[in-house]
């Protein structure tokens, strides 16, 4: 299964400088989204490495780190139409896009699992942590198909984008909501988009967490992951195969 692989991207670009915000800053920083998924990759990255042999998963690990997602996924793109290993022998891909800075939940969002065989590897990741697995809360923004995953999807690959739920420890109910729409109104896409020490990096490992665990049980499996049949990328899959 060496040559079959589960791969993890994170897109590195943001928007650059710009026009300048009230207090004068024309820097784009991309913090959250998605310097914070780009670190997270590569932390995965290292985790896998340091596996003893005995415990190194059977499908390979591909770790990608594509541009121009904010442009318009063109990087994504043009990976799975140039692919350093054939689509046929791509097992999912795992997306990382804007990580959990804000503290540990009790649920997690793998946005798109529901359309393949990947769901039940999620559940089964959820319930070894006591944690619940919840779709999509907000449909009607169409997140699915607004990164890097999506490229892959669209080419027959089972793909999901790796989301923090709203159940927040030690957090009072609607707080994760609140939060998802302070940052939407004030900094998604903006220059405030930055480093703050109020991060609360036990949020991100969790999630990185999740993430290393889904991509090793995929690598693990003994057939590789699927669309649903009634999927409508479930035509793709069964071309690229």
């Amino acid at each position: 299964m060496k040559n079959q692989y589960v791969v993890y991207s994170a897109h590195w670009d943001h928007l650059g400088i710009g026009q300048p915000d009230r207090r004068g800053d024309t820097i784009y920083n991309g913090a959250v989204d998605n310097a914070s998924g780009v670190a997270s990759v590569i932390e995965i990255a290292e985790a896998f490495t340091k596996l003893p042999p005995a415990e190194r998963p059977r499908r390979s690990i591909l770790f990608l780190i594509p541009t121009a997602e904010e442009q318009g996924l063109l990087g994504a793109e043009w990976y799975v139409r140039h692919p350093l290993v054939p689509l046929v022998r791509t097992a999912a891909d795992i997306n990382l896009d804007s990580m959990n800075i804000l503290g540990t939940t009790r649920d997690f969002v793998p946005l798109g699992a529901e359309r393949s065989s990947i769901e039940n590897v999620a559940e089964a990741i959820a319930h070894e942590r006591n944690m619940r697995v919840v779709h999509d809360p907000r449909p009607e923004q169409g997140s699915f198909y607004r990164s890097d995953h999506f490229p892959f999807a669209r080419f027959g690959v089972p793909s999901i984008s790796l989301k923090e739920g709203d159940t927040f420890d030690g957090r009072p109910a609607g707080w994760g909501e609140r939060m998802f729409r302070e940052y939407n109104t004030a900094h998604y896409h903006q220059p405030s988009d930055e480093y703050s020490d109020s991060w609360d990096f036990r949020g991100m490992i969790q999630e990185a967490d999740i993430a290393f665990a889904i991509g090793r049980r995929i690598a693990d499996l003994d057939q590789m992951p699927h669309f649903n049949p009634n999927d409508e990328f479930a035509q793709a899959d069964r071309n690229r195969r």
